[in-house]
């Protein structure tokens, strides 16, 4: 996609009550009427920088929530946009919110500062009984309950522990017989290590990966476990906050 200049629109905003989140359906849009292709930046403020994107999109508030409703991110329309051919639409279509690493790195390093802390889970497995009323009898019910927790008495520890551990990802998007398609990268342990083969990233670039350990019948040593007592995974560099400054 070509380097275009951006420019600024001074837009007629809508006269609209204001609503605090996006509701499908009832999004306030920008009054923006430039007759040509183009997108607009968006820019999201967090406790761990500022955010900025282009998106093809006239909303006033971009948001994107998860399964539970609740917002992932939200980006606030800006007055500055960049022209686009009918092939770039296509690009930003595949782009969706991801924004780009190198103008976003405040962000970045931070969230590796916030991610960066391995941790211990701990498995359970147990079972309850209950009682159903079948015609005129009563029927026990037998219940398994199992799962991975933080907390190392929880009922039904079987002496099973992992460790977890936060590793980052970003996408690379090109063009692949006439089509764009955005490609994940491999999972990392520093952002530095793909920006310059990936640099797109999502807000949310975090995933977490595990080391199981079949530790030790004796679960009441459990709780005296450290992470320190594993010590399995590298983590960031966040002695050196250079975007270039990474050695592996």
């Amino acid at each position: 996609m070509k380097n275009i200049k951006v420019k600024k629109v001074m837009p007629r905003i809508a006269a609209l009550l204001f609503i605090p989140f996006i509701i499908s359906g009832c999004t306030q849009r920008s009054d923006c009427e430039l007759p040509s292709r183009h997108v607009h930046l968006y820019t999201m403020n967090t406790n761990k920088g500022k955010v900025s994107t282009y998106l093809d999109n006239e909303a006033l508030v971009y948001q994107r929530n998860d399964w539970k409703g609740d917002a992932i991110i939200r980006f606030n329309w800006n007055k500055d946009y960049m022209e686009i051919t009918k092939e770039d639409e296509a690009f930003y279509r595949i782009k969706g919110d991801s924004f780009e690493g190198v103008n976003n790195w405040e962000y970045l390093f931070n969230t590796m500062k916030e991610n960066s802390k391995d941790y211990l889970e701990f498995y359970y497995h147990y079972t309850t009984t209950s009682y159903a009323k079948v015609g005129k009898t009563t029927v026990p019910q037998t219940h398994h309950h199992s799962g991975w927790d933080s907390d190392p008495e929880h009922r039904g520890v079987t002496g099973e522990v992992r460790l977890c551990h936060n590793r980052f990802y970003g996408y690379n998007i090109y063009l692949q017989n006439g089509q764009y398609v955005k490609v994940k990268s491999p999972l990392v342990d520093d952002i530095r290590e793909i920006i310059n083969d990936y640099p797109y990233f999502d807000s949310d670039c975090v995933e977490t990966v595990y080391k199981e350990y079949d530790y030790t019948n004796d679960t009441s040593v459990l709780p005296k476990l450290k992470v320190s007592d594993f010590n399995y995974f590298n983590g960031p560099d966040l002695d050196n906050s250079d975007i270039n400054g990474y050695q592996k």
